[in-house]
């Protein structure tokens, strides 16, 4: 933070400015001295830093430069000059320090840093971790890592934030260095110094720290992490979280394995993240290696079951115990249909009869309307027909605002031709898109359009 005496130079700037005062200065030194009072303004530091021992830092505070208009040079004379006549040379050197700490420029932090030890000078403990989230941001591991050392021993009593922690440990954990990562998040959470801090704004970093681990591959350290940061209080268990387990798993090709963790999740919380992509991938699992695609026989009682002889039924299984069997039909129907097994997806609408679900039936075809899934839209419509469950004029539109987004004219025109066949009266809306749409590829618009 800039020390410059505010007051001091204020005076002093209008007793040069003071048109009784016989002083004459051209024009660039008044200049420099403006630029001079200026930076040591937007650098008071009870204006640009409040941060308290323990305390989260505002968003704003992780911006490292409020003002990036000034050069190194410019600081640079600046630092030599305050030297040079005995001033106080703190502000300056934050600015510095902020400055090439920003441009990943650890040489020059270092050296700066020894400069001012020799001066007597000794940057604050939030300089220093602005600092430490100036290399996290730049990924410079090593001088991120050796900041933080040094704030430990200049500032033993000074604690990061969770945030600045998760960050740190993450790049570790980035950086193959798993091991620092969770000794340090560990003395971190045995630290005697609690903080008031809201769960919600740290969600992302705690999940980011769990999907670096994941990445490696290592469900161990992924869940001796997540165990941490549970009892640590840091995170609730909730699907938002969880799923770094299950992708620790998927990212590995352990598919089993994935079930097991799906099945631990249950039990332990009641929790089953991402049930239809479950079912997506082990059908295409199946797929892949030439196995059939074979139905859980499953009796309609969502308290008891056959035992589960694959990973399918496994999974659907779970879902009939965790919801319900209805909503275990729908989701399985939707991932045959994601994946290209229209006969199996036609036999569950079948059986579902009229319990299936309409409401969901239309909100899946919006999704799959704005996602561009054709295929799934194309199945669904042709296992429909003669199904009274399944509103096909909503099929129909969201077929057709795929082809207008993709402006494919003739498929959009096909549309129409089979809702003809079927005896379907177009909306107003379908009409209107279609006409538009035929229009900008200068396809005429027949007369009963």
């Amino acid at each position: 933070m800039l020390l410059l005496p505010g007051a001091g130079c204020l005076l002093l700037l209008s007793q040069l400015l003071d048109t009784s005062c016989c002083w004459s200065l051209d024009t660039s030194c008044c200049h420099k001295l403006l630029l001079y009072v200026q930076y040591g303004s937007r650098s008071n530091g009870n204006i640009a830093y409040s941060s308290r021992l323990g305390q989260s830092f505002k968003k704003s505070e992780y911006n490292c430069l409020l003002h990036t208009s000034v050069t190194s040079e410019v600081l640079d004379d600046y630092f030599l000059e305050h030297d040079a006549n005995g001033l106080n040379m703190q502000g300056t050197l934050r600015i510095l320090l902020l400055l090439n700490a920003t441009q990943n420029d650890s040489k020059s932090v270092l050296s700066l840093l020894k400069k001012a030890k020799i001066n007597g000078v000794k940057p604050s403990a939030d300089t220093v971790t602005s600092i430490i989230m100036a290399y996290i941001r730049n990924k410079n591991i090593d001088a991120a890592v050796n900041m933080y050392s040094t704030l430990q021993v200049d500032y033993p009593s000074y604690t990061l934030d969770h945030c600045k922690i998760l960050d740190l440990g993450t790049l570790l954990i980035e950086n193959g260095r798993t091991q620092e990562a969770v000794q340090m998040l560990k003395g971190h959470l045995q630290s005697e110094v609690k903080e008031s801090f809201d769960m919600n704004l740290i969600r992302g970093n705690c999940k980011n720290l769990l999907i670096a681990s994941a990445a490696t591959c290592d469900y161990e350290l992924t869940k001796q992490l997540f165990n941490m940061l549970l009892s640590g209080g840091l995170v609730k268990p909730d699907n938002f979280i969880v799923v770094t387990l299950l992708q620790c798993k998927l990212n590995s090709g352990d598919l089993s394995g994935a079930i097991d963790v799906i099945e631990d999740l249950y039990e332990s919380y009641n929790l089953l993240p991402r049930r239809v992509e479950m079912l997506i991938l082990i059908i295409r699992h199946l797929q892949n290696s030439n196995q059939n695609i074979e139905l859980p026989n499953f009796v309609c009682d969502s308290e008891q079951s056959v035992p589960a002889s694959g990973l399918l039924e496994r999974m659907f299984n779970l879902i009939v115990q965790r919801n319900n069997y209805r909503l275990a039909q729908h989701d399985l129907m939707f991932a045959c249909l994601e994946t290209g097994q229209p006969d199996e997806a036609k036999q569950i609408l079948q059986n579902l009869g009229e319990e299936a679900d309409v409401n969901l039936l239309n909100k899946m075809c919006k999704l799959y309307s704005k996602m561009e899934l054709e295929d799934p839209l194309l199945h669904l419509l042709n296992i429909s027909k003669g199904n009274d469950a399944v509103d096909r004029h909503k099929v129909f539109a969201a077929l057709l605002h795929i082809y207008n987004v993709q402006n494919a004219a003739e498929k959009g025109l096909a549309l129409h031709a089979s809702m003809q066949e079927e005896n379907l009266l177009p909306s107003k809306p379908f009409l209107s898109t279609l006409a538009l749409l035929l229009t900008n590829n200068n396809i005429k618009i027949p007369l009963h359009i």
